[in-house]
């Protein structure tokens, strides 16, 4: 069986400014301008070979598409224009095609059925960017297609007459799917080249591809769909597309990286295993704090993704059940892929290497100032040598050398890409932080940081530098010992309105992605990602629906469909209630004030005994709680009257209890139940 691997020239394409200088004045166009890529997408074209219109990533065309190049528009008399100028309009702002003002009739040299025709492909790509056809033979053929990968269908000998194998394969990867009767029973995953440090990894990512096509129990064929397989093969692809043979194998440097970070991993669980008071602790637990407290953990295709995500933060990360492979826990993690440098501001090209890090992982010999500076171990990392591309005539046609006919080995022009999952809410302030880390400028920002946490209802009125009021009303299973004495708990749940303020609103960024050059930029990024990680999803907990959990009635009354709710809500409500009487007295109210900058804090008002209770809590780098004032923990600070024998536990038993609840309500009720 033949595999239609391409060995032929580089993939990668030319940037803008590579290219040759044009006419003073180019026609504007289109993706489906093109007469030959129209013919690609065109119900009606002619059924060639989809291999005749491929184009290099930078260069070329794509079926995926679907904007249109804006242009100067054509305006018939210079007083349509000046009229535009009058009203303060950029004519660039109208972002339209080459469309005349006058009668809006089509661009010079188009006729309306092209304009038509033009306008009705646009609708074609858009519809097959956001669906995904169904894993029958011709969808999968279609998917390859769409991808730009070669196809070749083969009959399997022997196995019925519907029985054929496809094979979709790249310059560097291939997959070969077996299918009968469009039913998928087989699917695997292969590389070109033999390169050790990808292919251990290979069967995980056959693995997902085949759960990605295969049925379900109790599925039908109708509605097995390629939403799933086509995400995973576009990575593949992507990274297909930005190699280069020979000189740059994306692949290779993805699973370099990989081998760097796993060793600092295992580096991180070797030293916990020594510290006696995590003694009986299992190693599976030890790797979760590794991933959480020491320098993450690296997963080469994990929970159904191809590709390699760098975990940092897990939920219920210190319960016994939870693993690192756990996926029901939600996990905050970065995805490490390859991207095109393009028109990026950013000087620090894609390097293929396994030895980012030193075999001792830390470094011995230490100068005067790391060991001043130090606040843990010294990490040893080093510096691999460029990945440089032969200068060949192979090369400079498909837009290697830049662009620029000089002698001598080249740069690739691909990057390296964080992409945060999910992405993090965080201040402005911290945003820049992180983008200095990556060198790359930060972009403005004119949302506050509570806004990106619970957005604004739509049709409401928002003044980003007011105070705002979030309401929630939610319910937390308590456990007390039941009636009969039984050693066994039962959850009792009590309603929380929990309303959050935000008086000084600060601006905040959503962390998406940022190109990198070396892991050790990713892990100075961890503390400060675990503290908002770790921020959002107390927050979350406390002031978000989750609908696994339960519902108490006192609650349900004034629960709004339990919908984040500002002052003007809290106010309506109030005046709906039949003589202005509160029908959830039985709801235990808590007042939260958050403090986004410089640090993140929450400030909790609730009510305990006959008085109120105060507790001041930050979260800090790394995810970690620290309690800064209360008047409930310790007697020297003005503790609430009570049984000073049920007062032995100090202030870090309570920051422990938060870190392991990650409930603002739970922790709340275990207070009020054990202080009594």
């Amino acid at each position: 069986m033949s595999t239609p691997m391409r060995h032929g020239p580089s993939q990668q394409g030319r940037t803008p400014s590579q290219h040759p200088a044009a006419a003073p004045t180019p026609q504007a166009s289109t993706p489906f301008s093109n007469p030959q890529t129209a013919a690609v997408f065109s119900p009606h074209g002619p059924k060639s070979s989809p291999q005749q219109f491929k184009k290099s990533p930078a260069t070329g065309t794509s079926g995926t598409m679907i904007g249109t190049t804006s242009s100067t528009a054509n305006f018939d008399s210079p007083s349509a224009a000046a009229a535009y100028n009058t009203l303060g309009m950029a004519i660039n702002d109208l972002n339209l095609d080459n469309i005349s003002v006058g009668g809006l009739v089509a661009a010079a040299g188009r006729t309306d059925e092209e304009d038509r025709k033009k306008r009705m492909e646009a609708v074609i790509a858009a519809l097959w960017a956001q669906n995904s056809s169904r894993v029958s033979n011709q969808g999968l053929e279609r998917l390859a297609i769409h991808l730009n990968l070669e196809c070749l269908w083969e009959d399997i000998k022997g196995a019925g007459e519907n029985a054929k194998t496809l094979i979709i394969a790249g310059q560097t990867v291939a997959v070969e799917v077996g299918i009968t009767n469009h039913i998928v029973h087989q699917a695997a995953l292969a590389y070109t080249d033999s390169i050790p440090s990808v292919d251990k990894h290979v069967d995980k990512a056959s693995a997902i591809l085949l759960k990605d096509l295969s049925l379900a129990p109790g599925q039908s064929p109708l509605t097995k769909r390629l939403t799933q397989f086509r995400a995973n093969l576009e990575r593949l692809a992507n990274l297909d597309k930005l190699s280069v043979s020979p000189g740059l194998n994306c692949h290779e440097a993805i699973a370099g990286i990989w081998e760097s970070l796993e060793r600092l991993h295992q580096f991180d669980v070797q030293k916990l295993r020594e510290d006696s008071s995590l003694s009986d602790i299992s190693d599976e637990n030890l790797r979760v704090y590794a991933l959480c407290l020491r320098h993450g953990c690296p997963l080469m295709h994990t929970r159904g993704r191809i590709g390699l995500s760098y975990d940092y933060w897990k939920e219920r990360r210190k319960l016994k059940s939870t693993t690192v492979d756990t996926e029901d826990a939600k996990t905050w993690g970065i995805l490490i892929e390859c991207a095109a440098a393009g028109g990026m501001v950013y000087n620090n090209p894609i390097r293929v290497s396994d030895k980012w890090i030193g075999d001792g992982i830390e470094k011995s010999n230490l100068t005067d100032e790391e060991m001043i500076s130090a606040t843990g171990p010294v990490l040893d990392w080093l510096e691999p040598p460029n990945t440089l591309l032969p200068s060949s005539e192979e090369t400079k046609e498909h837009g290697i050398s830049g662009g620029v006919n000089l002698s001598g080995p080249k740069p690739p022009d691909v990057v390296l890409m964080a992409t945060f999952d999910p992405p993090v809410v965080v201040s402005h302030a911290v945003a820049i932080d992180i983008y200095k880390i990556s060198a790359t400028n930060a972009p403005l920002s004119n949302i506050t940081f509570d806004a990106l946490l619970f957005p604004i209802i739509d049709g409401s009125s928002y003044d980003p530098s007011e105070p705002r009021e979030v309401v929630f009303t939610q319910t937390v299973p308590t456990f007390i010992n039941n009636i009969h004495g039984e050693s066994q708990p039962e959850p009792v749940l009590k309603a929380h309105r929990n309303t959050l303020f935000i008086y000084k609103p600060v601006y905040g960024q959503v962390l998406s992605q940022v190109p990198f050059s070396h892991p050790k930029d990713l892990v100075m990024m961890l503390p400060v990602l675990r503290q908002y990680a770790f921020l959002s999803l107390l927050l979350t907990n406390s002031l978000k629906p989750k609908n696994d959990k339960p519902t108490a009635k006192e609650a349900d009354d004034d629960n709004d469909s339990r919908l984040p709710r500002t002052r003007q809500d809290e106010f309506n409500n109030f005046m709906a209630r039949p003589n202005g009487k509160n029908t959830s007295d039985k709801v235990l109210k808590v007042d939260i004030t958050l403090t986004a900058h410089p640090v993140p804090r929450l400030a909790l008002v609730f009510p305990f005994k006959e008085h109120t209770a105060h507790v001041n809590i930050e979260i800090q780098h790394g995810g970690r709680v620290r309690i800064v004032s209360d008047n409930i923990f310790d007697r020297d600070m003005g503790h609430i009257g009570g049984n000073p024998n049920n007062r032995k536990r100090v202030r870090r038993d309570w920051e422990n209890v938060l870190e392991t609840m990650e409930d603002l309500g739970a922790w709340i009720e275990v207070i009020r139940h054990t202080l009594e």
